[in-house]
Formats: C-alpha cells, structure tokens, sequence
C-alpha cells in the first residue's frame, strides 16, 4: 500500500506528460491569408502519418520579399520532433543559396498545430520547397 502511494504522484506526472493543446482564436477571423496551391511528394509514409502539411500561405514583406509560412498538424497522441528546411528557388527554376536553408527542430505536442515561416534573403526567390523529415 506503502509503495503504491509512491507510485501515485510519479504516475499523475507522466500522465500531464502527454496532454494535448488546447486553443483558443477568433471565431470568425479578420485575416485574409493568400493560400499557396501546393505538391505533396511523399517519400516517408511514417512521418505523412505523424505531421501533416495543413496548409501554405505567402505574403511580400519589406517591399519585396517572399515570406512563407506553413501550417502544420501532429497527428498524434503523443510529442513528436520534426526537422524542417525551406529552399527557394528563382525565376529559371534555380536553387538560391541561403543561410536559412539549414534544418530546423520543432518539438509539436500532442495534436498540436503551429507554424514554421522564413523569410527569403533576395527578391530573385520567387519560389520555395519546404522540406520534412523526422
């Protein structure tokens, strides 16, 4: 009985552990995002069941440049780490070198949804990639 009342905080602990998030935002939204038409190559069947790409929105910021933002969605029960990159692209179809092209780690809770953004270093980025993997 003894070892059992122990056991009792450590169990409530592990199991605030794995709430999920709840959210709270306006019921009828005053934005007006600019969704972007997407392509979904899926090459990891494992992570398309874990986080999915809910949708893609752009907007121009500082006069000229490409700012993307993506919203995603952990489909599970459970925490889940996700690596991310954006790349872009030019108007001949040319991967841009950037120093934002480096993987990112984003830790989504339980059927949680957030966004990732960036924002392109050149006017010539007129297109982008976003990529994922666990």
């Amino acid at each position: 009985m003894k070892s059992s009342l122990l056991l009792l905080p450590a169990v409530l602990l592990l199991a605030g552990c794995g709430t999920t998030v709840n959210t709270v935002s306006r019921a009828d939204s005053l934005a007006s995002p600019s969704m972007v038409a997407d392509r979904r190559v899926i090459t990891d069947n494992s992570l398309a069941g874990m986080v999915r790409v809910v949708s893609v929105n752009q907007a121009t910021v500082s006069g000229n440049l490409l700012k993307i933002q993506a919203t995603i969605e952990n489909l599970k029960r459970s925490t889940k780490t996700l690596n991310y990159k954006f790349e872009w692209v030019d108007e001949n179809g040319m991967a841009i070198d950037s120093p934002n092209e480096t993987w990112k780690q984003i830790r989504l809770q339980p059927r949680e949804t957030t966004t990732i953004s960036t924002v392109a270093i050149t006017p010539r980025a007129v297109d982008f990639n976003l990529k994922l993997k666990e």
